[in-house]
């Protein structure tokens, strides 16, 4: 049994799990029920949704997060709540490691970039650009001052350099690699001839490079810096979105629950369609090593004072009404 402990909204996120007939058992429970619930079922326990909890949130599931890795055969739990990074905490250790070339800057700390252009992105979300790029310092600060007068918290918005080109022809590219407890895996790659690529078209793509995107797929190509990533975040479970420019790969999120979807299933080119299933294929082999396999066994949750405050006077607790 696989377990995933996240918001209600990311329950379709392992729809995908359904294409397999040899697919592990999956659940997904939210923190509401993990702070609230007496027993524990043995299961693997994926924690996401960290970089949006509140700090006593936090606390209190890397609390369970240890309890669960203390129970022995059949519990195992994937990302410590207390220490895995956000974007913002990703990108400066990034940065400052000489992974990335790029920097990144709190919005509320009237930042000065070294470089020219940058955009803004929430912290809490993740959804596009709130701006387009921003060319100079002087723009950057009456953006800043506009979106503050429009009621935006700027802490919860940072500036990031961009850093981006076009990976083959005139098409960028999002390569994605996961990790999955210790096995890393490339991801089939999404490409749009914008540089912000978050969604597009399964066969949008460069012409004939089917064939190279399978060599890549085989190689593993970039998993070794990819594995340095999620060691550095401290994230045990999740998709790292990345690029390359001037030939070294650039990082630029990772994704606690990406979604197990089979959109590319929808390929019309056949060696395209090859590579979405291959790449399918070896991701839930990997889920399936994670099964803790059937059991009865439970364990009870843990004792602490919060976690009674929490279950006692849910009036003093926001959580119920977030999840």
């Amino acid at each position: 049994m696989i377990i995933f402990v996240g918001p209600n909204r990311q329950r379709g996120n392992g729809l995908g799990f359904k294409a397999f007939d040899d697919a592990p058992a999956t659940r997904h429970k939210t923190y509401n029920w993990l702070f609230r619930t007496r027993r524990l079922p043995s299961a693997t326990y994926i924690f996401t949704f960290i970089d949006r909890l509140h700090p006593r949130e936090r606390r209190l599931a890397a609390k369970i997060y240890r309890h669960i890795n203390a129970a022995g055969d059949g519990f195992r739990a994937l990302n410590d709540p207390a220490h895995a990074k956000n974007r913002y905490g990703l990108l400066r250790g990034l940065h400052q490691a000489g992974i990335n070339d790029f920097d990144v800057h709190l919005a509320g700390d009237a930042p000065k970039p070294s470089r020219f252009p940058v955009f803004l992105r929430y912290l809490s979300v993740s959804l596009p650009p709130v701006a387009g790029l921003i060319n100079s310092q002087s723009e950057l600060d009456s953006t800043i001052e506009a979106l503050a007068l429009a009621g935006e918290p700027l802490d919860d918005l940072i500036v990031i350099e961009y850093c981006a080109e076009p990976f083959e022809q005139d098409y960028f590219v999002k390569l994605s690699a996961y990790r999955i407890d210790d096995q890393y895996m490339l991801d089939l790659f999404l490409y749009d001839q914008k540089w912000y690529v978050k969604y597009g078209d399964v066969d949008t793509m460069p012409p004939n490079f089917a064939e190279t995107e399978a060599r890549l797929l085989r190689e593993n190509k970039w998993i070794d810096q990819a594995q340095q990533v999620f060691d550095l975040a401290q994230i045990e479970y999740g998709r790292v979105d990345f690029s390359l420019v001037n030939n070294r790969p650039q990082f630029y999120e990772i994704n606690f629950h990406p979604q197990f979807t089979m959109s590319e299933y929808e390929s019309k080119c056949p060696k395209r369609l090859e590579n979405a299933k291959f790449a399918a294929r070896r991701r839930m082999d990997a889920m399936k090593v994670l099964d803790a396999g059937p059991s009865e066994r439970a364990i009870a949750n843990i004792h602490d004072s919060e976690v009674t405050a929490f279950r006692l006077r849910p009036w003093r607790n926001f959580a119920p009404q977030r999840y």
